[in-house]
């Protein structure tokens, strides 16, 4: 009785140990395929309007135009975006960028409560993302549309479980022409999920991986402009879509 009870803990113990080394080494393929911040972006961090809490990273502004929340792109570093945020917030824009679980928006959809609950004195916010970052915001949107002004897709759509047809929020949804890695017959697809007054906005010669500074992502097509020159301009788009709808 004795030597079988042994056997079965020793089983467990076995088993324990091979739970606990599947997840160790889960968690580093995550780290090794996970696009990192390029230092750029980085150095951001230093200046004195950056502020890293901790659960996300606060980009003040001088001015008052309204609350920006970016969901960052799967697998990418949040702090890749550092420099969208930055030319959003020299426009006019308080810029929230929320740490992910795992670097995945799509398990941290309501992140954006959070912030809501820590400002809720603020007013004027506005949700969206990067690709599957995008995604996620639309998951929060399908539910919570009533806690946000509108809502913006970078290279990015709602997934068939996201419905935003009869949202009453304006939106916007911008994309590169040149990417790759955007599904283009699902991103079609997904337009009917959307609200008829949807506006679509492609940049011409941008691609994917410029939405963020985090290097060339695999499988992308090479981008005709400058990564400055697509942030610029996704930067101008979406205030003048802001500002139209104030």
């Amino acid at each position: 009785m004795k030597r079988q009870r042994k056997k079965w803990i020793s089983v467990l113990l076995w088993l324990i140990a091979g739970i606990v080394l599947a997840i160790a080494a889960g968690l580093v393929f995550i780290r090794i395929r996970t696009y990192q911040a390029m230092p750029e972006a980085v150095t951001l961090l230093d200046e004195s309007h950056v502020t890293v809490e901790e659960d996300w990273i606060r980009v003040d502004s001088d001015s008052n135009r309204g609350n920006i929340v970016l969901y960052q792109g799967g697998l990418v570093e949040p702090e890749a975006y550092l420099p969208l945020a930055d030319q959003l917030s020299e426009i006019g824009y308080r810029v929230f960028i929320p740490y992910m679980p795992i670097n995945l928006a799509i398990l941290g959809s309501d992140k954006i409560d959070d912030i809501l609950e820590m400002y809720e004195d603020e007013e004027k916010w506005w949700l969206g993302g990067h690709s599957l970052g995008g995604t996620s915001a639309s998951i929060y949107a399908s539910d919570e549309h009533d806690k946000i002004n509108g809502l913006f897709f970078l290279a990015a759509y709602p997934n068939d479980g996201s419905d935003l047809s009869d949202l009453e929020i304006p939106v916007l949804s911008i994309t590169g022409t040149q990417d790759e890695i955007l599904n283009r017959e699902s991103y079609e697809s997904a337009s009917s999920n959307l609200p008829v007054g949807t506006e679509f906005y492609q940049i011409e010669g941008g691609n994917h991986s410029n939405f963020g500074y985090y290097g060339f992502q695999n499988g992308d097509g090479e981008s005709l402009i400058s990564r400055e020159e697509q942030h610029e301009e996704v930067a101008e788009k979406l205030d003048d879509f802001i500002q139209r709808h104030q």
